[in-house]
């Protein structure tokens, strides 16, 4: 990290300046911004121009995971239709854009369209919890 050009720009230092040890950066951001809302307010916003850029649409949820073995016998399910749905945090972030919306004296958004369809999965017989890959 002491020759990263790229983070030493983010942190502001020039090519001479000493660059501290990583985790004095995450011992910061731990223990001086926990309970602060910080992260969360930095998260919507981002949210919020990605919306009004056109950049996010809320139609599809990736997600980062670990993958463990599950305990489920993979001979072992049963097909199921089930309905996807979009998670239910879109109508909070469409409240919070609603509400940003009325506090600058802005028309509301046209509603968003309501999209569902439906899939087969598996479902294991041993673990209905895990999920096949």
């Amino acid at each position: 990290m002491k020759t990263n050009v790229a983070y030493r720009w983010f942190l502001g230092l020039k090519l001479t300046d000493r660059v501290p040890n990583h985790t004095t950066l995450s011992c910061n951001w731990s223990i001086r911004l926990a309970g602060t809302g910080i992260f969360q307010d930095n998260f919507d916003e981002i949210v919020l121009q990605g919306m009004k850029h056109r950049l996010i649409s809320g139609r599809v949820l990736m997600t980062d995971s670990t993958h463990m073995k599950a305990n489920a016998n993979k001979h072992k399910f049963e097909r199921k239709v089930v309905e996807e749905k979009v998670k239910g945090y879109l109508a909070e972030i469409d409240l919070a854009i609603a509400a940003e919306r009325s506090a600058h004296q802005k028309k509301p958004l046209s509603p968003r369209k309501k999209t569902s369809k439906e899939r087969e999965v598996k479902v294991s017989l041993t673990d209905a919890d895990s999920g096949y890959m």
